[in-house]
């Protein structure tokens, strides 16, 4: 069970290190607060895998493949 444990950590460790993260906070207003993932960090434009969740519009979109047009 450890050994399962470690290489999940593992994983995802890679996973971030190969993702770009956008991180937006504010401590004074909530709808500001957002976090965006792209992987791989190579391949922005048609990323194999996007996330994006903002807390306050409680809005939560993943996708795999290109983003969607806005």
């Amino acid at each position: 069970m450890g050994t399962l444990i470690k290489w999940f950590l593992f994983l995802l460790v890679a996973f971030l290190l190969a993702s770009e993260v956008n991180l937006s906070t504010s401590l004074y207003r909530y709808e500001d607060n957002q976090v965006e993932v792209t992987f791989p960090v190579w391949q922005t434009d048609t990323p194999w895998y996007y996330i994006k969740w903002n807390p306050a519009k409680d809005e939560f979109i993943h996708h795999r493949g290109a983003k969607a047009s806005k």
